[in-house]
């Protein structure tokens, strides 16, 4: 499954395996994290390695987009000092954006939000295209996360290249408040890796 979620490569921006990869060599022994619905699912399923029971929170049956970033919260207040990172999509982090200022009113001090941003609501994107069908709907205007993030009052961190990612990641994990990170991902990749891990 591993070897099947790292064949997507990347042309432009990060690859989305690659984010995962780098948040997990990045991130503390006994880290939490939450997964939103949505393409970049993928990849952190089937790279991500939870330590022990409850060490990744998905809402796996209901397919829920948005629920990464409060299920975070949630975790950070049950758990103030373990280290929670969010992995959700750009269209599920709109979904609940307010929801950042709940996190720095709630005083999150350990958690971390990865924004796979490109975009577009991918996943559907690349189901209409097996399909065969015309890709109608599914991309919007660029949004710049980190300064949204900012506007909350979190720390936002922006990542265009591979390169950045192990800086920002360092420097996110180890703030004392809410961080998001707002990675420019290929989405291009997401098509053969859903090719590759579920036929």
């Amino acid at each position: 499954m591993r070897a099947a979620a790292r064949c997507g490569g990347s042309t432009e921006g990060v690859a989305p395996e690659a984010l995962v990869e780098a948040v997990a060599v990045a991130a503390p022994k006994g880290a939490r994290i939450t997964v939103d619905a949505g393409a970049h699912m993928l990849p952190v399923t089937a790279l991500w390695q939870a330590e022990e029971p409850r060490g990744a929170l998905i809402s796996r049956g209901l397919a829920t987009m948005g629920s990464a970033l409060p299920a975070a919260i949630a975790a950070c207040l049950a758990e103030p000092d373990r280290p929670v990172v969010a992995f959700t999509g750009d269209g599920g982090l709109m979904m609940c954006l307010a929801e950042l200022a709940t996190a720095v009113q709630a005083g999150c001090r350990n958690l971390v939000v990865v924004v796979f941003n490109d975009s577009s609501m991918s996943m559907i994107e690349v189901k209409q295209r097996r399909r065969q069908l015309p890709p109608r709907g599914m991309d919007y205007a660029p949004t710049d996360f980190a300064t949204v993030a900012r506007g909350f009052d979190c720390m936002g961190i922006r990542v265009e290249v591979p390169g950045e990612l192990p800086g920002a990641l360092q420097k996110a994990l180890s703030s004392e408040r809410p961080v998001v990170v707002d990675v420019a991902v290929d989405r291009h990749a997401y098509h053969p890796m859903l090719r590759a891990l579920r036929g």
